[in-house]
Formats: C-alpha cells, sequence, structure tokens
C-alpha cells in the first residue's frame, strides 16, 4: 500500500474505519427496517446519544451562566468588529463627502451622480 502514500499501519487504521463504518451502517439499516422493534418511536431507531446532545442543545440557555470570559467573548467578537466596521464606513463616506463639497471629486468622476 505504499504505493498511494500510506504505511501498513495507516492502511490498516484506515481499513478498520470502514469496516467499523459499514457495520454500524448495516446495524442501523437492520434497526430501521425492522417493522416491529420500533413502532413505539413511530419508525424511528432511538440512539441515546442523539437524545442526549439534543436535550443538551435544549435545555444550555436555561443552564446558561455569563461569566467574564462569555462577556469578554461577545464584546471582543460581536460588538467590536461591527462597530469597528461601522466607523470606518461612516468616515470613509464623511471623507467622500467633504471631498465632494469641495469639489477634489468632479461630477463626472463620482460613482454616485445623485450626491
Amino acid at each position: 500500500m505504499s504505493t498511494y502514500g500510506f504505511s501498513d499501519l495507516e492502511c490498516k487504521i484506515i481499513l478498520n474505519q470502514v469496516k467499523r463504518r459499514a457495520k454500524y451502517r448495516e446495524e442501523f439499516l437492520r434497526m430501521k427496517s425492522d417493522p416491529c422493534k420500533h413502532s413505539k418511536e413511530a419508525g424511528f431507531v432511538f440512539d441515546p446519544a442523539v437524545q442526549r446532545f439534543l436535550s443538551m442543545k435544549t435545555c444550555y440557555y436555561d443552564t446558561f451562566r455569563p461569566t467574564f470570559k462569555n462577556a469578554r467573548f461577545t464584546l471582543l467578537g460581536v460588538i467590536m468588529p461591527m462597530a469597528l466596521y461601522g466607523f470606518l464606513v461612516w468616515t470613509e463616506r464623511q471623507q467622500f463627502e467633504k471631498d465632494c463639497r469641495c469639489g477634489k471629486i468632479k461630477y463626472r468622476q463620482r460613482m454616485f451622480k445623485f450626491m
């Protein structure tokens, strides 16, 4: 298998993953197509891991605790970039309007003529 750029150990790991994935897929399809086993769940396969994940996502806001780390992330990751972008756009537009009013930019050269 070295012709594909994998060592023998990596190839064994990949083949084991493929076999395990095929086994789990076969088990899921067998459980899903069984008409008697999942009639209580309306034909859906009950997966406890998926149920825990969905329950966690549902209860996330109930158990949220505001901390300094959350506030810092919100401030630096959400509010500051929007404020900085707004300030840059505002200053650029103010400079453009000042240049138009002073006559530095001719009417023909303007991109937006009705300003």
